[in-house]
């Protein structure tokens, strides 16, 4: 066996030196497409593609979009700069599964009064003027809050340094600021998500998102033209228009799923496995067993609860916080609804592997963080919500997109979630621990919680990576 470093990430800047047409990563693309077909080596492939860039190209063209085979994009990788986006646009950008995403965070960075304003609202000077109006209001508010948690911290927990001090000051303060607000992001992402996020660009309604397609298309395509071509919508959007078959007369009322948001309980369980303990074990020695899948299911679910004990301490030794469980815990399937704030949805959604489905519209329903009561801002924060939701509804239809600019951090929604038991475990050790921002840890706490009840065994090392050393 022998292995041999073919490439790696360098700065652009590093690239553009080399003044050569072969610095490129299609050429890394065509070189892997042609393993497949040739008996020659791949690091001789490799050369053969770097002194014919050209055909490298048309080879990728033809084996990418006419047969088919679009994995060989992937080979292909792009680190983005991303300066100034809105936080509502990170929602489309950051749903790539395949893709890594690095985001500005408004828990250790102090923001200033760094907001977008629609091209939408170019032509509506009155309207604009108001919407500027709320968003140096709503940053001003950031400000005052920040300052009077930071002081308030100071008595309760002398013993903190500033940095932690602070940054529990603009964990809670940054709940009043709205998804206009500026961020930067580093990403990391192939030719084929590239190409797949470009088409979601397209069919934003923001016009921010296409101005964001159209740099990203200016700045990618002269390095990799053969691997980035279907960038445009296409009339498929795999939704459905309840107007076009007269059934959205409930929308046109108070939404009902408004009075289902409960702060108190942020997790409801929809479906969990009938025994979600045994589909695991069986699951753990299906790859041993001579029986179907169903006979070792039936089978294991007739074992003694003492044996199937010592199944478990065998899958559970030696187990540490960082070690992945085995792909059989992802035989076991769950599915919620849950209630959270958009500021900790913007965490929530960084778990991608999984199935999540955010409910659309505007709830009105905000969530004010206890400590913004303790230094007495509350009126000052629900004044600022009402303004919000005035100014949201003078929006006219045509441009009815740009009231998500308005939503504030502390608005609240609804999310479906269906993930497996592996998945589970990754996001109750990160989001359970002691170091995990407030409401998410309540979220992952209220799931760890449903989950221990319906698999008492499989979720026995289910915990924050904090509290993992007190029960291994």
């Amino acid at each position: 066996m022998k292995l041999k470093v073919a490439g790696f990430n360098i700065d652009a800047g590093l690239i553009r030196k080399l003044k050569s047409a072969s610095a490129t990563p299609e050429v890394i693309s065509a070189a892997y497409a042609r393993i497949s077909r040739s008996s020659k080596r791949v690091d001789q492939l490799r050369m053969e593609a770097l002194k014919e860039v050209d055909k490298a190209r048309t080879s990728n063209t033809s084996i990418i979009y006419d047969m088919g085979h679009a994995s060989i994009a992937e080979h292909a990788v792009f680190n983005l700069d991303l300066f100034d986006c809105s936080r509502l646009l990170t929602e489309t950008i950051q749903r790539s599964r395949l893709a890594s995403f690095t985001e500005k965070s408004q828990r250790y960075v102090t923001f200033s009064k760094d907001y977008l304003v629609p091209k939408e609202l170019n032509r509506r000077a009155t309207l604009k003027k108001k919407y500027k109006a709320l968003m140096d209001l709503l940053f001003a508010e950031y400000e005052a809050s920040f300052h009077a948690l930071d002081e308030l911290y100071r008595e309760q927990y002398p013993q903190l340094k500033p940095r932690e001090r602070e940054g529990l000051a603009k964990e809670d303060a940054r709940y009043i600021l709205p998804l206009a607000t500026l961020t930067q992001m580093g990403i990391t992402i192939n030719a084929r998500s590239l190409e797949q996020l470009l088409r979601r660009l397209s069919q934003s309604p923001l016009k921010e998102a296409a101005e964001l397609k159209d740099q990203i298309i200016a700045e990618v395509t002269p390095i990799c033209p053969s691997l980035i071509r279907h960038t445009d919508a296409d009339g498929y959007i795999g939704q459905i228009d309840l107007n076009r078959v007269g059934f959205s007369g409930f929308l046109q009322q108070e939404l009902p799923w408004l009075a289902e948001i409960d702060m108190a309980n942020k997790a409801r369980l929809i479906s969990a496995p009938k025994n979600a303990d045994d589909q695991v074990l069986a699951a753990l020695i299906y790859s041993q067993s001579e029986l179907s899948w169903q006979d070792n299911l039936e089978t294991l679910s007739r074992m003694p609860r003492l044996a199937k004990e010592q199944l478990w301490q065998q899958v559970f030794a030696g187990l540490k916080s960082w070690h992945k469980l085995p792909r059989a815990f992802e035989a076991a399937d769950y599915e919620f609804e849950l209630s959270m704030s958009e500021s900790c949805w913007a965490q929530f959604k960084r778990h991608r592997q999984c199935t999540i489905l955010k409910k659309s519209g505007y709830s009105g329903i905000f969530l004010t963080p206890s400590a913004i009561k303790s230094i007495g801002r509350e009126n000052q924060w629900t004044e600022l919500v009402q303004m919000s939701l005035r100014i949201g509804d003078m929006i006219p239809g045509s441009i009815m997109h740009v009231r998500d600019y308005l939503k504030l951090n502390g608005s609240t929604c609804k999310i479906y979630v269906k993930m497996n038991l592996r998945e589970l475990y990754h996001f109750v050790r990160l989001r359970s621990d002691e170091h995990a921002q407030w409401e998410i840890r309540e979220v992952s706490d209220a799931i760890c919680k449903i989950i221990t009840k319906t698999a008492p065994n499989a979720s026995r090392m289910l915990c924050g990576k904090s509290c993992f050393k007190q029960i291994s």
